[in-house]
């Protein structure tokens, strides 16, 4: 089972080589790849509002494992404190979504391809958090740390 800051730390390493790649390469391959859809388009509520359905993940062309979307945390805003200096993040939306799975296969942490039938084709990085559950099932995670979308207005969302 992977820890909480290793997993943090597979993120950050997935995002950083992904801001390597040249743009152009992104737009390319997503323009030749039918619905792909970029993961940066999609906010917190788009995602959080596929609670309870299924995503499926591609492991090779042909064969796939289906995660139903538990839940999707919302990380409360950082706090502003007197006289202290904010965190690089402070401004950035965090939160995550729990999947529940099969326990065989496996899915190995890493960027996969999802694919769901509202949302489309993405690639999106996923690990393992728990083992099995009382049904047999394993729990993984997807996280997220990032500014919100010029989009995004959190007033209107209704969290509780």
């Amino acid at each position: 089972m992977t820890s909480r800051r290793q997993f943090l730390f597979d993120c950050s390493t997935a995002v950083a080589g992904l801001a390597l790649v040249p743009m152009s390469a992104v737009r390319l391959t997503a323009m030749s790849d039918g619905g792909f859809q970029s993961l940066a388009q999609m906010s917190y509520p788009v995602l959080a509002g596929q609670i309870n359905t299924v995503f499926r993940v591609r492991l090779s062309p042909l064969r796939a494992v289906e995660l139903k979307l538990l839940k999707a945390p919302l990380a409360p805003p950082t706090p502003i404190t007197q006289g202290k200096r904010l965190p690089g993040d402070a401004g950035n939306e965090k939160f995550s979504l729990i999947f529940s799975g099969p326990k065989d296969p496996l899915i190995e942490p890493a960027i996969h391809r999802f694919e769901h039938g509202q949302l489309g084709r993405f690639d999106m990085y996923v690990g393992q958090i728990g083992t099995q559950d009382n049904n047999g099932s394993v729990r993984y995670e997807a996280g997220f740390n990032r500014p919100v979308p010029a989009t995004a207005t959190f007033k209107n969302l209704n969290l509780t």
